[in-house]
């Protein structure tokens, strides 16, 4: 897991009945074929092969971001996934993500990254990522989903839990190790 902040029991609970509530509801919703949202709530779109993120609340468009994706060998997991929760701050690891703990392997990170917005308990954030350079021309992460720091706090301002985020064309399966 790459955040290393400590979260009751009765929050991992809550969020699991979220994530599975949402799960259930895009099931219900969004039938056999491709994954496609639900025209109600918010949804936010991620495509890697346009590097775009679309954000939407009932059906309408409300925001669109830039977004970078995981590199070859970390690429972003596709599928559904809902937000599980926020924090304005995040220490990062590349050794808590199961990386590497090795501070010379180019993979090392220890970082903190803000506004960022939790999918997955193994670690798959949407947050800012002021060191890159590049979001949207070359995917550089370790599996999250890189936005600029303005971008990021809009998403993060405007999400909430159980909000559906479908990320698609990354290449990437679904799980596996993830970091900024």
């Amino acid at each position: 897991m790459v955040c290393q902040r400590q979260v009751s029991r009765s929050h991992v609970r809550d969020a699991a009945r979220l994530a599975l509530a949402g799960a259930l509801a895009a099931a219900l919703t969004l039938g056999t074929g491709p994954a496609r949202a639900a025209s109600a709530g918010h949804v936010s779109t991620l495509d890697a092969a346009t590097h775009q993120m679309t954000v939407t609340d009932d059906g309408r468009t409300v925001m669109t971001f830039t977004a970078g994706f995981g590199k070859p060998g970390f690429r972003t997991p596709t599928g559904t996934f809902h937000v599980l929760d926020k924090d304005a701050a995040v220490r990062m690891t590349s050794c808590s993500a199961n990386i590497t703990c090795d501070r010379h392997d180019p993979n090392y990170y220890d970082l903190v990254a803000h506004w960022a917005v939790r999918l997955t308990d193994s670690g798959l954030f949407v947050h800012a990522a002021p060191w890159d350079p590049a979001i949207g021309q070359v995917d550089s992460s370790h599996g999250c989903i890189h936005l600029s720091t303005e971008d990021a706090r809009r998403f993060y301002d405007f999400s909430r839990a159980g909000d559906t985020v479908i990320i698609k064309n990354t290449g990437g399966l679904t799980g596996g190790p993830s970091g900024p």
